[in-house]
């Protein structure tokens, strides 16, 4: 893996941290209550000694004795031998994700015509609830979402754009790490789409990493997901890092 790819990698990895991690013979084991598949998978991240079939047994153990399955996140630069013993186990493969880039030496951020609100730190709860409205998920069980939040090291900052009545419409939050900053939690209110903002509160966020220091931006975007691609795409995200997508049985 080239340094580029290294560290939106770390990027990602750092701006969306598991509760509980077991690193393990090259691989990573996230654990977090069954939040996101990201934070409750397997990644490699090193060479392997062990053998597969006895490091994939021991895997699954860990995440049966947490009352989870267990996903392992394959990316299309690591060995083709793992996916290939996933498969013979049964392991489905899902949703193929791509990571994109953007260098801001190409395409510099652009300023929004729309007055984006930036907070550093730690998001309001008002951000919180938006966020889960706009992705039509139920509210929290628990204060897991609150906590992976919470535990991100690097400096982040929360985008919201808000309508004439005040009501946040857009979001989404960025975390820079190694002159990188990575996009996450891009959500817009569904009745509000195609009105440019997304773009716009994403290009404040890029304005922010810029003034952090930012040199580039890089973000995760399932692949089928054509709308968020091309919005992505025409913003400066042209290169292409690496995919990756989820095994489970």
């Amino acid at each position: 893996m080239d340094r580029l790819c290294a560290s939106a990698e770390e990027a990602c990895l750092n701006a969306w941290p598991a509760l509980k991690e077991i690193f393990y013979d090259g691989w990573l084991i996230r654990l977090a209550n069954g939040e996101t598949r990201r934070t409750n998978s397997v990644n490699v991240i090193g060479s392997s000694t062990r053998a597969l079939e006895e490091k994939i047994g021991h895997c699954e153990r860990i995440y049966q004795a947490h009352g989870q399955p267990a996903y392992f996140r394959i990316r299309s630069n690591d060995d083709p031998m793992l996916e290939d013993v996933l498969e013979a186990r049964g392991f489905r493969a899902e949703d193929e994700t791509r990571t994109l880039y953007m260098d801001f030496d190409v395409t510099p951020p652009e300023t929004s015509p729309r007055a984006i609100e930036i907070v550093e730190g730690v998001p309001g709860e008002e951000w919180l609830k938006a966020h889960e409205r706009f992705c039509g998920r139920p509210p929290p069980k628990d204060d897991t979402r609150r906590r992976l939040l919470d535990l991100v090291a690097l400096p982040v900052a929360f985008a919201a754009a808000r309508d004439g009545q005040g009501n946040i419409v857009s979001v989404a939050y960025g975390a820079l790490h190694d002159k990188l900053v990575s996009l996450q939690w891009v959500a817009t209110d569904p009745a509000q789409r195609r009105r440019g903002l997304s773009r716009d509160t994403l290009n404040d966020l890029l304005m922010w990493a810029e003034r952090r220091g930012a040199e580039g931006a890089c973000l995760q975007v399932v692949a089928a997901n054509r709308p968020a691609v091309k919005l992505y795409e025409s913003m400066g995200f042209h290169r292409e890092l690496y995919r990756y997508h989820y095994r489970v049985l």
